[in-house]
């Protein structure tokens, strides 16, 4: 009973959030000074497209810069809103063709229905091969981005995104979406934007826009397959299949996490499943087998230790877990095949759970994913040594930068205090 009058005053306590912080939403529409200046123009002439949604005062970060590089360097037309402003020396001339500011309401996807009025006023999409509608969010690094840009556009996949989301309802990732020029032409994607209706409040954002744009981009393409991301399953599973470095030592590219966003420990996803038990205590066992040498130099097992040890509890190590994944190999073909294929999946269902760019960011961005999501630490997906373990893979020029970003919002659950702790602890923040 306590129970149910606890989810029912929860419930209640949710709606009353909402409403108080949708409230403020309204007064920010009612308050703030709408505004749009484009300071920044060059013609477009035909060719590929990129919408990038800023949030930078001053100056642009390092790691944009360098994004836009790539893009300048693959001739893509970069059309790029800005809800801060810069200084007038910083204006990014050369890297940016249309560069607006505009009001700071309606959060990225306010930013990208400014974009895609200039986009659609002044009709770019008639000469448009590809569109990708990005925003900086994330960290780029320059590993492996001039890949990702050529990934982006030189496809024949009609959506693309970087990666995907299971939480709610399947979507692509918005903060890096890629469609070809059909779909950039269709009337029901520019209705979409048209009809879009600005919101400060994210569970509002993520729904009119997240979630609706993946429907709408859904509807329109012309199969499954031409709607999907580049790191997803498939991907995940080759790498794993093909590259027995990245297999073997898989374990040190999982997030330890905390809270709500928690993985499981590589010693508890061994001890809970009952093939992966058995091949462990089949591991100990030949591990705890001593071999004696005679003068001559023949090989002489001595009795197995465990023989001393059947009646104890087993007893899961992580060290020992550790050496049972890189060097654990069962001599029968068919039953390491097996074997292999377990623990593929087991990493695999891991993989698939929610927010995938967040799940698996330290084996994403080893596998040549460019961007990491600058709120890993505010949304309590990473600790500190996850975030230092990320550090560690990226160029030594960008690490600095990082951390300095990445450590700008700590998590949120800990440091926030009050009201603003509650709403976001319901994901209204």
């Amino acid at each position: 009973m306590k129970k149910i009058i606890f989810t029912i005053m929860r419930f209640i306590l949710k709606v009353i959030i909402f409403i108080y912080y949708g409230l403020l939403s309204l007064r920010d529409d009612l308050k703030t000074k709408k505004y749009s200046n484009v300071i920044l123009r060059n013609e477009f002439s035909g060719g590929k497209v990129m919408l990038l949604a800023l949030y930078e005062k001053t100056c642009l970060r390092n790691d944009v810069i360098a994004l836009l590089q790539e893009a300048k360097k693959n001739n893509i037309y970069v059309i790029a809103v800005n809800t801060l402003k810069l200084t007038e020396g910083n204006y990014p001339e050369g890297l940016i063709d249309v560069y607006i500011e505009r009001d700071n309401y309606g959060r990225d996807f306010g930013s990208y229905k400014a974009g895609m009025s200039y986009f659609y006023t002044n009709e770019i999409q008639e000469n448009c091969e590809r569109l990708l509608i990005i925003n900086d969010s994330v960290f780029y690094s320059k590993k492996g981005l001039a890949n990702f840009i050529v990934d982006l556009f030189n496809t024949d996949v009609e959506v693309l995104g970087a990666t995907e989301n299971s939480a709610h309802a399947h979507h692509l990732g918005s903060f890096c979406v890629s469609v070809c020029g059909k779909i950039a032409k269709n009337q029901k994607f520019k209705n979409f934007w048209s009809n879009y209706k600005n919101s400060n409040v994210r569970p509002l954002v993520i729904k009119r826009g997240e979630f609706a744009l993946s429907k709408t981009l859904k509807s329109l393409a012309s199969s499954e397959r031409d709607f999907r991301s580049l790191y997803n399953v498939a991907f995940m599973e080759n790498k794993l299949k093909s590259d027995d470095d990245f297999y073997n030592n898989y374990y040190s590219y999982r997030r330890e996490g905390e809270l709500a966003w928690s993985n499981r420990t590589i010693t508890s996803l061994i001890g809970k499943d009952e093939i992966l038990t058995s091949h462990y205590k089949q591991f100990l066992k030949e591990k705890s087998n001593v071999i004696k040498l005679t003068k001559n130099g023949n090989r002489i097992p001595l009795a197995s230790r465990n023989n001393d040890q059947a009646d104890k509890p087993l007893v899961i190590d992580y060290l020992n877990i550790t050496d049972f994944l890189k060097n654990y190999h069962v001599y029968d073909p068919q039953l390491h095949e097996q074997f292999k294929k377990k623990i593929i999946a087991t990493y695999l269902d891991e993989f698939t759970l929610g927010s995938q760019i967040h799940i698996n960011c330290l084996a994403l961005h080893h596998c040549g994913l460019p961007i990491i999501k600058l709120d890993l630490m505010f949304r309590c997906v990473c600790n500190m040594n996850d975030i230092l373990k990320l550090r560690d893979q990226l160029d030594e020029s960008q690490q600095e930068e990082f951390m300095t970003l990445m450590l700008g919002r700590l998590c949120g659950d800990r440091f926030l205090i009050g009201l603003n702790r509650i709403a976001y602890q319901f994901g209204i923040l």
